[in-house]
């Protein structure tokens, strides 16, 4: 499969996912990328290590601007905290080239993608 129709196969999935796909997903292109600056800080590649930070710092940008407050006012406060405390955490892994602040964080990510990911299941019936 050539990039162009991988990069399009990959964007019908998108276009065509539920918002609790796409949740997931997100969830676990942060995981991906804090794990991958995770390897980059310990193979001392500050260049790839940046990288990974800047793109789960990203995506946790796009998890905070999507919480419905309105909705659940609580539950959003609540991850928005946590969402701040990952970005914080992302940046002393960045700023100091320590893979230890990413521990909690992939943690914590990981404990929260599983619990949205039982949600997910039990509301689009799959499991």
């Amino acid at each position: 499969m050539s990039l162009s129709a991988a990069r399009k196969y990959r964007a019908t999935q998108i276009e065509s996912a539920s918002p609790g796909q796409i949740l997931l997903a997100l969830y676990d292109g942060c995981l991906r990328f804090c794990r991958v600056a995770q390897q980059q800080i310990m193979a001392g590649d500050a260049a790839g290590k940046g990288i990974a930070i800047s793109k789960a710092s990203a995506i946790l940008g796009e998890l905070r601007t999507t919480l419905d407050h309105k909705v659940a006012p609580e539950l959003c406060e609540h991850l928005d905290r946590l969402y701040v405390y990952f970005q914080e955490q992302l940046t002393l892994a960045n700023l100091r080239m320590d893979p230890g602040p990413l521990v909690p964080v992939i943690k914590l990510l990981a404990d929260l993608r599983e619990a949205w990911g039982q949600a997910v299941g039990s509301v689009e019936g799959t499991p």
